[in-house]
């Protein structure tokens, strides 16, 4: 009767330690067997001009049971630790110095460990945004009939790329025959060119550049080229 109690202890000690086995989890220095990993977010999405070399610096929140660590194959992401633990926060940076414009799309991996333990990916969409400066018509000409004509017309400012645009625009010599209004502004927009003889004291060939400047963009600054053709009339009292 005593050793079949004693039998029955031993088996309950054994069957006990091994349960303990079966439910038992790798403590954080334990490679592999920690479960899923899950990383918040699964996704980063971000934006730069084009010729930025400030780092984007975004976070990931990592957990996982066991350890891991972080890859990646594009030399544009940077990746601050590339190991860690059961909880851990990887700094992602983003250098766009690197990066012509248009769309680029790199990934993160994060693998236990154990290399056939879990593993999860962040996917990673950087646009380098270019803007592009427009302007036309590119040049005016004008040819008065009297010695005081007015001559109106409208520069059209456009964005013809990506990203955001601000432009300013002024004369090259400052002619007095020749004044802007809106002369600033975002994004698409129009410039209201005024021109008149009025005051110009002999005939011939005036020349004046209205210039738009539109920091960080491709084609900036635009040059147009304005002209006034003063021809000489036998009626004209301002002609010698």
């Amino acid at each position: 009767m005593a050793a079949g109690a004693l039998a029955l202890v031993s088996g309950l000690l054994v069957n006990g330690c091994q349960l303990s086995k079966l439910l038992g989890r790798p403590t954080a220095g334990e490679s592999g067997g920690g479960g899923a990993i899950t990383v918040v977010p699964r996704e980063v999405i971000d934006s730069a001009l084009a010729g930025d070399s400030v780092p984007h610096v975004t976070s990931l929140a990592v957990t996982n049971g066991g350890t891991w660590f972080a890859t990646t194959g594009s030399s544009w992401i940077h990746l601050t630790p590339t190991r860690g633990g059961a909880r851990a926060t990887v700094r992602l940076s983003l250098d766009p110095s690197q990066l012509t414009a248009g769309l680029h799309i790199g990934a993160v991996r994060l693998q236990e460990n154990d290399s056939a333990g879990p593993s999860a990916s962040v996917t990673v969409t950087f646009r380098i945004q270019q803007p592009i400066l427009s302007v036309k018509p590119t040049s005016l000409s004008y040819t008065p009939n009297g010695s005081n004509d007015v001559f109106y017309d409208t520069l059209e400012v456009q964005n013809a790329g990506d990203g955001p645009l601000t432009w300013s625009a002024t004369t090259d010599h400052g002619a007095a025959w020749l004044t802007l209004t809106n002369t600033a502004g975002k994004g698409n927009g129009k410039i209201a060119v005024r021109a008149t003889n009025a005051g110009l004291a002999y005939f011939g060939t005036y020349k004046e550049t209205i210039i738009v400047t539109a920091p960080g963009a491709k084609n900036s600054p635009q040059r147009i080229d304005v002209t006034m053709h003063r021809r000489k009339r036998h009626d004209d009292p301002t002609t010698p």
